[in-house]
């Protein structure tokens, strides 16, 4: 699902997540892990397990305070870390919901080092859970789970998929995935590397796939004319193209635009937050202050499917 790099760029090929476990689902890990060390209880992240998926270089600074007070500073695009306690307190909600909910079916695309399978395997009841992810990536989940010890419950299927050439349907139905059920489909930290005609077909797929009611929540970023003149905006790019160069970021929803967007390709908006919206719900401390500010562009958002979508 992350877009495809061009072949003449040698170097980022040779980075691309086809090639290499991705880069960026280890810096999101990391960036879970160091929030589950936060001092400040009420926004302290919840997954335990993130560290587990991180190589030395990264589990490095979570040992010593000092260097951890270091890489937030350095190390970190601003508003990163607060972006990521919010987003994962999110679809933390959204996926115990639906798992105390019972729902039939949970589908991670681009599951990453997503951990809520295994930190909410006690909620899991008759659900059956799909992560897909490029094979590189699984592989390295499944080695690293198995190196912690932490069995991958009877429910859960790890599947491989190339999202630049397989058919999401496709593979879903080879699973196993009944497209007649109510679904979440958990679409975490990746419409970023995407083309907007990947995202749109991706969006279609979802709805074909899926019973009237079935629910996607995704995070993207918004464009605005001052969102284009934001110093801090501008650094969060540089960096993330200078960390990462494999997978290259892309697709962007204007500005308030987000409700047309969904409704125009048979959803509605069931929770839409902004970067204001976000740090009022999940970065508020005891004394009334907000521990920081989320990256201006970025938005959370769940929407529910209108209909089956026809195919």
């Amino acid at each position: 699902m992350r877009r495809e790099v061009t072949s003449s760029d040698s170097f980022s090929s040779k980075m691309s997540v086809e090639c290499v476990p991705s880069k960026t689902a280890m810096g999101a890990a990391a960036l879970r892990a160091l929030a589950a060390l936060e001092a400040r209880e009420e926004i302290r992240g919840r997954d335990h397990l993130a560290e587990i998926f991180l190589s030395e270089e990264y589990k490095a600074p979570l040992k010593d305070p000092a260097i951890r007070e270091w890489v937030m500073k350095n190390r970190i695009a601003p508003g990163m870390y607060e972006f990521m306690i919010a987003r994962t307190a999110f679809f933390d909600s959204i996926v115990e919901r639906a798992l105390r909910e019972d729902i039939p079916r949970i589908a991670f695309l681009g599951a990453g080092y997503d951990s809520r399978p295994y930190r909410f395997r006690s909620l899991i009841q008759n659900t059956r859970i799909f992560e897909l992810d490029i094979e590189t990536t699984q592989q390295r989940k499944r080695e690293l789970l198995r190196q912690a010890k932490v069995a991958v419950p009877d429910s859960v299927a790890l599947v491989s998929i190339n999202f630049n050439t397989d058919n999401i349907g496709d593979v879903l139905k080879r699973s196993g995935f009944n497209r007649s059920e109510v679904a979440l489909f958990v679409w975490e930290g990746v419409t970023y590397y995407l083309s907007e005609g990947v995202v749109d077909e991706t969006l279609r797929i979802v709805r074909s796939n899926a019973a009237a009611g079935s629910r996607i929540g995704f995070d993207y970023a918004s464009r605005s004319p001052e969102n284009r003149n934001d110093e801090g905006l501008k650094r969060l790019k540089g960096m993330m193209e200078a960390h990462y160069p494999g997978e290259p970021t892309g697709f962007e929803i204007e500005r308030g635009k987000i409700g047309w967007y969904l409704s125009s390709r048979g959803y509605s908006i069931v929770e839409h937050l902004d970067s204001r919206e976000m740090e009022l719900k999940y970065l508020s401390l005891r004394d009334g202050s907000t521990s920081g500010k989320a990256p201006a562009s970025l938005c959370l958002c769940l929407a529910s499917v209108a209909d089956h979508g026809g195919l």
